[in-house]
């Protein structure tokens, strides 16, 4: 996607920030249109590279004193090379124990052609100022695996306000896998994840966004994979 077409309708003020002249609500369908128009399978990718759509519905909220609750749901569209559609439902669960520093943790559920993978998790999300960190522990249950599987995800990110309405923020994401779901495989371990946002306020409970998420994934035995992945949020706040 031309990133000159985010652009289009914005006027620089001098300072930091952009004040747009259509609506934000505009700027992120036309940013979503974008990243949908850029999701088509392509047979000229290689057989180790594709693209996909991910759609998101998150609801988020405060429960009690510091603690906070946030579900998701997301049906992820794939290649045929790489399986069927995917569903998932998330529940997190995270209470602040300083200023900074959250932890919780909570659960997930991924069903894909009729497998599914339940995966708890463990977190800890540090906050200062624009930046942010998110350590997670997971542990993976996969129908027909040899045993459990466990992963360590580390992030970083960056916010940065455009306009009163506007956020953008930047995401970069180490995975690794310290324990495989199957016995003596000689199996990618390492992946690395980097995304790009854009939301927009609609009113104080609903926002709307758009991403372009980069997968990368060395491989051991065959060429590395790559993933381009448009996404589509939309969050509620309760």
């Amino acid at each position: 996607m031309d990133l000159s077409q985010l652009s289009d309708g914005v006027e620089q003020t001098g300072g930091i920030g952009f004040i747009p002249k259509m609506p934000p609500v505009c700027v992120i369908v036309r940013v979503i249109a974008c990243l949908v128009l850029a999701w088509q399978p392509s047979s000229v990718l290689a057989a180790d590279e594709d693209t996909q759509l991910w759609i998101y519905a998150i609801t988020t909220g405060e429960i009690g004193d510091g603690t906070t609750l946030t579900a998701d749901a997301t049906a992820r569209w794939r290649e045929d090379a790489r399986g069927d559609e995917q569903q998932t439902l998330r529940v997190n669960i995270m209470h602040a124990i300083a200023d900074a520093v959250s932890i919780g943790g909570g659960a997930g559920i991924f069903e894909a052609g009729g497998s599914t993978e339940l995966r708890p998790h463990q977190q800890i999300d540090i906050k200062l100022g624009r930046f942010s960190s998110r350590t997670r522990l997971e542990q993976r249950f996969i129908d027909g695996a040899d045993r459990m599987g466990m992963r360590l995800r580390q992030r970083l990110s960056y916010a940065q306000g455009v306009s009163t309405l506007l956020t953008a923020r930047l995401d970069a994401e180490y995975l690794n896998i310290i324990r495989s779901t199957s016995r003596g495989e000689n199996q990618a371990r390492d992946q690395w994840r980097g995304r790009i946002l854009l939301s927009a306020s609609l009113n104080e409970r609903l926002s709307m966004g758009a991403a372009y998420l980069y997968i990368h994934t060395p491989r051991p035995n065959a060429d590395d994979r790559t993933n381009h992945v448009p996404q589509a949020i939309m969050t509620y706040r309760f």
